[in-house]
């Protein structure tokens, strides 16, 4: 699977110093092997490993989150390798895997999917959040293309955000936080949450309820002015949660659960509310077992996505889907066949309006879209310990036909300490709901009144990649780590970026559309950029002694849009990210961890004619926490950038770093 896109090893010092650690497995000769464990269920069809899963995954454990005060798990999403951030403006942090746009990230929920772009298209920021943190079990992070399982939006990789199980005994938590700043103009942090979860019938009925909330109060004059102007710091974020899940065990090897979650989102003043209504059943049979879930999803923008007005709106998703995990032993295989069927509609009266001053303006404001799919995967298990996992899954849009998303991907453990991983996959995203209507369009070029238009249209493609990777993984004792390879090419990229307000200049653009009557020039979305993402993730884990653990990652990160004549640099996207951790348990009751994270030199304005690029140098932040455990309380406590590294806002383009600030914590369990 060699490729001469992917990047040397030359360009890279800190990975072939982590490739050289890894060639010494002297270091853990002497150890007893302590294989990983860990198992995992979003890489593929069926539970497997992380060992054996047949992708690059990572995975947020409890004690990950319970380190800390985590508002957004978006930021402990960014010290995972091949994940970066983009906080445009100020943003609430979006998820990018690999070099590609939060777009391409899909969000799951204990397997269900969450989408609220049709309610929130200047950019998807909310689902991260909708699920109260006291819930959360483990989060687990696939890095490279899912479409072959999961459809559209998973080109660049999912995040399966998996919640507590119902506990066969009564459990509960409760958890207090805040998060003072040193800077008197910089915006403070509280937060709360409540769970419980136990049986109202022994081995037949349980409850799980949980609430949160959590708020970050708006920033006043963080930032020094640069040319006499200040720009402004973060906005407040105010978030609520709550969820209720009933399961039912009505007979030896079957499982029927009844949840829903409701949320409420407000980043800046754009408010967001989700309700979500599901009910599933899992059984295990001689033959194997199956999956089938129901979920109803609602969301609601309560303020709309034009800053000065109030335009809501509401969105409606609908999804059956199902599965059959069928081991045939005799062969060495587990094949996997499965389905899905989903709708999509939004009601929108501000933007489903069709063309002001045509016919028909105003008069329908709502658009619908359903689609269903088939897949299929069989994982084969072959001599010499080598593991085929082949899967594809044809997906039918009503708008844009049918697609097919093959995969490939051979998992070698070589040897009881190491593990090779390599695949192939194309993976497809079809347009949202709104990018394929031509009776959407919004305002846009910075203004309501005398700016431009943007719509949509039927005649767009569904974007599609190609992707490859190659890794190799080891652990043996006290040591494990990993290098990975990549290289992506993603063709038909949508794109809107092509606009103006000058009306002179707008019929010279290939998607100019015409003229509003009053004067406005129209344009609408249209499939011209490729993409081309490349680079190295690379991970260490050392068990020091007893009492210490370090952990380092690094990723590499070459993204270009190749749509001109002259590759250009993608915004947001820092070409090296590293993150170092070292943990320290002194005793059964005290402990204490640093950690440093390095966000290398970015891209934050890339001009289509390649000139004056605005970028953002590197910064290192550092954190100190410790803590205090006395029976089922835990106190915790710490320094949050240390160093106040990268807290001046410069530009609008740019974003402020959190700076120096303390936290405490109590987390009570019963």
């Amino acid at each position: 699977m060699n490729s001469p896109h992917l990047p040397t090893f030359r360009r890279l010092p800190l990975v072939q110093a982590l490739a050289t650690v890894l060639a010494l497995p002297s270091f853990a000769a002497a150890q007893e092997a302590m294989p990983m464990q860990t198992v995992v269920v979003t890489a593929s069809a069926h539970e497997q490993t992380v060992r054996d899963a047949p992708a690059s995954i990572s995975v947020l454990t409890r004690a990950d989150l319970e380190k800390r005060p985590v508002l957004e798990v978006a930021e402990l999403l960014g010290t995972i390798e091949g994940v970066t951030l983009s906080r445009s403006g100020n943003q609430v942090p979006a998820v990018q895997l690999r070099g590609l746009g939060s777009a391409y990230t899909l969000f799951l929920v204990d397997g269900k999917r969450v989408n609220s772009t049709s309610v929130s298209f200047r950019g998807n920021d909310y689902d991260t959040g909708w699920v109260p943190t006291s819930e959360i079990e483990r989060i687990e992070v696939v890095r490279g293309p899912m479409s072959s399982l999961y459809g559209s939006d998973a080109i660049g990789g999912v995040v399966n955000i998996i919640t507590k199980k119902v506990g066969k005994t009564w459990r509960g938590t409760v958890k207090l936080d805040t998060v003072q700043p040193q800077d008197d103009e910089a915006g403070a942090t509280r937060s709360a949450s409540v769970s419980a979860s136990g049986p109202l019938i022994a081995d037949v009925l349980g409850l799980r309820v949980s609430a949160g909330y959590d708020k970050r109060s708006g920033d006043g004059q963080v930032n020094a002015p640069v040319g006499g102007v200040a720009q402004s710091g973060m906005p407040l974020i105010e978030n609520r949660q709550y969820s209720a899940l009933l399961s039912w065990l009505p007979a030896t090897g079957h499982e029927v659960k009844l949840g829903h979650d409701g949320s409420r989102r407000d980043h800046g003043g754009f408010i967001l509310e989700r309700d979500a209504t599901s009910l599933s059943h899992a059984g295990r049979y001689e033959f194997g077992r199956s999956e089938i879930t129901l979920n109803l999803d609602k969301t609601q923008n309560l303020v709309g996505t034009v800053t000065g007005q109030r335009n809501p709106n509401e969105a409606h998703n609908q999804t059956l889907n199902g599965k059959l995990v069928l081991p045939w032993d005799t062969a060495r295989q587990t094949v996997t066949v499965g389905g899905e069927a989903r709708r999509e509609k939004l009601h929108d009266p501000a933007n489903i309006t069709g063309l002001p001053g045509t016919p028909g303006y105003r008069q329908d404001p709502n658009i619908a879209v359903s689609q269903y799919a088939l897949f299929a995967e069989d994982e084969i298990v072959l001599p010499a310990d080598v593991r085929l996992t082949l899967g594809d899954r044809y997906d039918h849009h009503e708008n844009f036909g049918g697609h097919h998303s093959p995969r490939a991907y051979l998992v070698w453990h070589a040897a009881p300490q190491w593990t090779v991983k390599g695949g192939v996959a194309r993976a497809f995203r079809a347009p949202t709901l709104l990018q394929g209507s031509g009776n959407w369009g919004s305002v846009s070029c910075g203004s309501a009144t005398v700016g431009c238009y943007i719509v949509g249209s039927a005649g767009l493609t569904p974007e599609t990649s190609t992707s490859k990777e190659l890794g190799i993984q080891y652990e043996q004792g006290r040591l494990a780590g990993g290098v990975t390879v990549f290289h992506n090419k993603l063709k038909d990229m949508i794109d809107i970026t092509s606009r103006t307000s000058d009306r002179v200049l707008a019929p010279s653009y290939a998607n100019f559309v015409g003229f509003l009557p009053d004067g406005r020039p129209i344009f609408a979305y249209q499939n011209i950029a490729s993409v081309r993402t490349r680079g190295v993730e690379a991970s260490l884990r050392a068990t020091l002694n007893d009492a210490l653990t370090a952990r380092l990652n690094y990723t590499y990160t070459d993204a270009k849009n190749t749509s001109g004549a002259t590759p250009l640099p993608m915004v947001y996207r820092p070409r090296m990210n590293a993150n170092a951790a070292l943990d320290w348990r002194a005793t059964d009751a005290l402990s204490a961890s640093a950690t440093v994270r390095y966000i290398g030199e970015q891209y934050l304005n890339v001009p289509s004619n390649g000139r004056n690029l605005l970028r953002k140098g590197g910064y290192t932040v550092a954190d100190l926490s410790a803590a205090w455990r006395v029976h089922q309380y835990t106190i915790s406590a710490g320094v949050l950038n240390v160093g106040d590294r990268g807290t001046q806002r410069d530009t609008s383009a740019d974003f402020n770093e959190e700076g120096r600030r303390v936290f405490l914590s109590l987390l009570a369990k019963f």
